[in-house]
């Protein structure tokens, strides 16, 4: 009786005392993880110039303004249907979250919460910046129970820290969602029976979801997490590599920046250590395509892997996508070919694909060693048809190494 009882109150000490936080999960979206904006019922719209990339929808409303969109736009279909299901579906899930703190109504001035469910009973707002601390735990989840209208003030911002992730981020609001210009915004925000709205130059890492109201946005950025990754707070056309000659050539255009300080280009040869190999000066706020390169001139002698490290003035780092190069032009003897051989004719062609300019000269050789031809620099043919039958060597010299091959003339194959 007395090791039942023992065992019985270690029990609920442990229950008392183990942090709550480990419990909540991320809510099943389910299809809604697919829209960036999106709600059942109402308008959804997008003002000025805006740069979007997820799918936008409504189940009942108008769409307006998306010209430039990423995605595709669903309206009133059986698309929009399932969304709006399973968008209850998470909301629900949201609001039976048992609360593990219970924060003031005014969030950010540099607060610092860990993951768990934050739940304040009435109308929230977010002031200057607000850090959401993972604890070097990816998977860690923030999850706010919101009773009433949540608005933001302008430039006040959500930063992610220590492995948090944007993917993992929800707020339940039950009241509109107006977010002030400058608003940096993270996480997945499902307002219920209310509107959602993003002011100029906003930025909204997540999504913008409403069971019923107008969500809209205005001259802002918005984009979705694809399989809950991050992504740059910088909007990529591209970001591309190749080998020019011995070297690796990287592009990559933006077509908005906020709050961009600059770029690293790392390095990696199987995707687990990086290396910073360059720094690239960002534009700082930009809502015009930008073009930048970089140009390894050490790769390294097998398969590499590149990509783009940002960070903003205020610290912040996201990571983009990662490139894959084959090894550049490290032997020179892969680039070089002659053709027919043998040949019937004597007559050869010569095909280099790499530096033309790193060849001084050709030399050809009989099977005797004797010297019977010579050029200057790079030439695409040579003829050998005065020549008696048998086995030449050629030789190209380069600046760096000389490369042979070795040629058959047989012309009684005619």
């Amino acid at each position: 009786m007395k090791n039942n009882l023992l065992f019985s109150i270690v029990t609920t000490v442990a229950i008392v005392f183990s942090p709550l936080s480990d419990f909540s999960q991320a809510p099943d979206l389910g299809t809604a993880a697919n829209f960036v904006l999106f709600t059942t019922t109402g308008a959804v719209a997008s003002t000025g110039i805006s740069n979007i990339t997820g799918n936008v929808g409504t189940g009942t409303g108008a769409i307006t303004g998306f010209g430039t969109l990423n995605g595709l736009i669903y309206n009133s279909d059986a698309v929009t249907t399932q969304a709006t299901a399973d968008l209850l579906v998470a909301y629900n899930q949201l609001n039976s979250d048992v609360p593990t703190f219970f924060p003031g109504p005014v969030l950010g001035g540099g607060q610092v919460l860990t993951p768990g469910v934050y739940f304040l009973p009435a109308a929230a707002s977010l002031i200057t910046t607000l850090f959401l601390d993972a604890q070097g735990d990816p998977s860690a989840v923030f999850i706010f129970q919101i009773g009433g209208a949540f608005s933001t003030a302008a430039s006040s911002q959500v930063t992610l820290i220590n492995g948090a992730l944007a993917a993992n981020v929800f707020w339940k609001v039950e009241g509109a969602v107006p977010m002030a210009a400058g608003t940096t915004m993270r996480g997945t925000i499902i307002a219920n029976n209310a509107a959602i709205s993003m002011g100029i130059g906003g930025i909204l890492e997540g999504r913008a979801l409403s069971t019923t109201g107008a969500v809209s946005i205005y001259g802002s950025l918005a984009f979705i997490l694809p399989g809950g990754g991050s992504v740059l707070p910088v909007e990529l056309f591209s970001f591309t590599g190749f080998c020019d000659k011995q070297d690796v050539q990287l592009n990559w255009r933006t077509a908005t920046e906020t709050n961009n300080n600059y770029f690293t280009v790392e390095r990696s040869v199987e995707q687990e250590k990086w290396k910073s190999i360059e720094t690239v000066q960002g534009a700082g706020n930009s809502s015009s395509e930008r073009d930048y390169s970089f140009t390894d001139r050490l790769p390294v002698e097998t398969i590499s892997y590149y990509r783009l490290k940002q960070t903003d003035f205020d610290g912040d780092i996201k990571f983009g996508n990662i490139v894959q190069i084959k090894k550049c032009g490290v032997d020179v003897a892969d680039n070089i070919s002659v053709y027919p051989n043998p040949s019937t004719t004597g007559k050869f062609d010569l095909l280099f694909t790499g530096d033309r300019s790193q060849v001084t000269s050709i030399g050809i050789f009989n099977a005797l060693g004797q010297k019977i031809y010579q050029s200057n620099g790079y030439q695409s043919n040579f003829n050998l048809s005065g020549k008696p039958d048998g086995v030449y060597h050629v030789q190209i010299y380069l600046i760096s190494k000389t490369i042979n091959r070795q040629v058959v003339v047989n012309s009684a194959r005619k």
